[in-house]
């Protein structure tokens, strides 16, 4: 994994840390995968999982735990962003820092203490940890009035529960999902979304670099869109296309994709970190109860070889 992806892992990882911990309200025998992740534990009673997050939640008591996924090489430069003086400058004031082993032999850091939010306080417990090539962030959060129910020593069981399972096949992954791909054109998997999208990308990186190779977004939504109402979708679900900036559509138009009413839009746009010009190719595909969305991204070198192979991906995918 070349320095750049590692910065910007590192630089996701903060962002969605901070956006998601920010968004969420702070007995099982066997570890739970939350959102068919690779890293699970077993939650505290009265913790159920968040439906399409890697988390669990009790509404009532307004606590939270998430885990977020890292790749094991990224750990170390994770960690540098997650010392206790860089979370201060955040709000999160760390109280304690040790070193854990967990049953498993993953080995990690594990702090604790508050997080300053307006005029409350929440309690905060941060956990890095890894062990190969898998590793995880692990945060809990919840109000100090929450800590009868939820009591350190039971935050740190669970902590300690943390375990790693073999990341699934490309074909399990995409079992679950509510459409089938037929054709890859030389994409593999990234990651399965929720339990309706996925994120292909075709290249040497671990990780979607579209600054240097082409990625591919998959998604099914419910609804009958009205045949009045397809352009203005298109357009709006275009200009939302992450890690491109600047994006001008150049053509599109209504057309038949797999023998059924869509809409083609092809744009330029700009990748956000690099500054490289890229090309957006999207396509929305209209059905009775939901419609399908499909996005390509690639550099704008080249692009009509990546072209050639988004069609053939798009060509491909037909709902179960």
């Amino acid at each position: 994994m070349s320095r750049l992806v590692r910065a910007r892992l590192c630089h996701l990882f903060m962002a969605c840390f901070f956006l998601v911990a920010a968004a969420l309200p702070a007995a099982a025998q066997e570890a739970v995968f939350p959102n068919h992740g690779t890293v699970g534990l077993l939650p505290p009673p009265g913790m159920a999982e968040i439906p399409g997050v890697p988390g669990f939640e009790d509404r009532v008591a307004r606590a939270a735990i998430l885990i977020m996924e890292v790749p094991g090489s990224a750990l170390e430069e994770v960690s540098k962003s997650f010392t206790p003086e860089a979370l201060q400058s955040k709000g999160v004031t760390i109280e304690q820092k040790r070193d854990v082993t967990l049953p498993g032999g993953a080995k990690g850091v594990l702090m604790s203490g508050y997080q300053t939010m307006g005029p409350a306080a929440l309690k905060k417990w941060i956990m890095l940890v890894g062990s190969g090539e898998q590793a995880a962030m692990v945060t809990v959060q919840f109000p100090e009035e929450a800590s009868a129910r939820y009591p350190d020593s039971a935050v740190d069981a669970a902590l300690m529960s943390v375990t790693f399972r073999p990341p699934p096949t490309q074909d399990e992954l995409l079992a679950g999902l509510p459409f089938s791909i037929q054709n890859m054109e030389g994409y593999r998997v990234v990651r399965v979304l929720g339990n309706n999208a996925v994120l292909l990308t075709k290249g040497e990186e671990k990780a979607a670099d579209i600054a240097s190779q082409p990625f591919f977004i998959i998604a099914a939504a419910p609804g009958d869109v009205r045949e009045d109402d397809r352009e203005s979708l298109a357009k709006r679900a275009i200009s939302s296309v992450p890690g491109v900036k600047e994006l001008k559509v150049e053509r599109g138009g209504p057309q038949r994709i797999g023998g059924q009413p869509g809409y083609e839009l092809i744009a330029k746009a700009v990748e956000m970190q690099s500054g490289k010009p890229v090309k957006v190719a999207q396509w929305l595909r209209f059905g009775r109860a939901g419609y399908l969305r499909m996005v390509g991204v690639a550099p704008a070198e080249g692009f009509d070889t990546s072209f050639t192979a988004m069609r053939g991906l798009r060509d491909g995918i037909e709902m179960r």
